[in-house]
């Protein structure tokens, strides 16, 4: 084969490489159209309907499991909004620590998350390649990660020392040479003082067990390094407006919905100090709740259906309002950090 022979393949190959990238982007194109179709349809088929049950049980006996606080506190009846059961769960308010929290957990509790929840969407590449070279050699553990998007999305921009703990997953799961994460507790984890941080995002809330997951996480870290979470948070203005209907509930997955005051009992206990949080709440307290009340489960509240009911000035009254709300401590999440306490 001479040159131009070898040039002219070249280019028809390159030419039909380009063709099937250009019908790969109409498929693509192709399927959201679709489906942004069928959502369209499917919102204009949705009907309101208000829940009008008295979801205020009044005082009944508790005990908390945060700080031991005995006493008849405001109880309410919840429902199961996620997987659209509608079963009905009891969670109460501790008048002491201020934290909301579920009165019987589930001996089932797994079977609440199943297959398709959204923490374990991601599937297993164990021969997985990274483009870009390791830059971070921090090491980082990810609790309750699921099947590991976020450490996957590190591990991508150069990051090389990544773990994971979760319980619910199948079993260990790994991403090539740089994250490996195991089916276990926080407390099976090994590693004890070697990891610069801790990550608890949206998972600290669905713990049984706080106190000794945050004692767990405090053995891990090295004595500079940070534990970090992302947690809805308790009281808030989304649970003013719309009570047990409020969305970050998510009955029965979420055992206790903290706050400020029930982290700083739990860290006080861990030998940690609270060094800051920040309120990043947004209009989706408002809009998920709204529907929650009105009887929408979570998967079919989509950007179509919020469009059908709330025009662009009310998205922005919401917005607005989440970030003062922000601003004054009052939203329904927040990320705390977390430090060892000085000696």
């Amino acid at each position: 084969m001479n040159d131009s022979e070898y040039r002219e393949i070249n280019e028809k190959l390159d030419q039909l490489s380009k063709t099937v990238e250009e019908l790969q982007k109409q498929v693509i194109q192709q399927n959201e159209a679709l489906m942004h179709f069928a959502r369209v349809e499917n919102a204009s088929k949705v009907t309101l309907q208000k829940d009008e049950t008295d979801r205020r049980l009044g005082k009944k006996p508790h005990v908390c499991r945060i700080c031991g606080a005995k006493g008849d506190f405001e109880t309410f009846l919840v429902r199961e909004m996620m997987q659209n059961t509608r079963e009905e769960f009891e969670y109460f308010e501790c008048e002491e620590c201020h934290s909301l929290q579920i009165s019987d957990v589930p001996e089932n509790l797994g079977d609440y998350y199943g297959e398709n929840y959204y923490s374990y969407a991601m599937k297993e590449d164990p021969d997985r390649k990274y483009n870009t070279p390791v830059n971070n050699t921090d090491k980082i553990l990810d609790v309750g990660c699921g099947t590991g998007v976020w450490l996957v999305n590190m591990a991508d921009n150069g990051y090389g020392n990544l773990f994971g703990c979760d319980p619910f997953i199948d079993h260990d799961i790994h991403y090539g040479d740089r994250v490996h994460i195991r089916k276990c507790t926080i407390h099976e984890m090994e590693g004890e003082g070697t990891f610069d941080r801790v990550r608890m995002s949206d998972s600290f809330e669905h713990m049984t067990d706080p106190e000794e997951a945050l004692k767990s996480a405090a053995k891990l870290i090295k004595d500079d390094g940070v534990i970090e979470m992302g947690i809805p948070t308790y009281p808030n203005v989304a649970f003013e407006l719309f009570g047990p209907h409020w969305y970050q509930i998510d009955a029965p997955r979420h055992i206790t919905l903290h706050s400020r005051k029930s982290i700083e009992y739990l860290a006080d206990k861990a030998g940690l100090e609270v060094a800051a949080y920040q309120y990043n709440s947004n209009c989706a307290q408002m809009l998920r709740s709204f529907f929650y009340e009105h009887g929408v489960p979570f998967n079919d509240i989509t950007s179509e259906l919020v469009s059908r009911f709330f025009d662009q000035k009310n998205i922005e009254e919401f917005t607005a309002k989440s970030t003062e709300c922000n601003e004054k401590g009052y939203g329904d999440h927040m990320n705390v950090i977390l430090r060892k306490k000085s000696k």
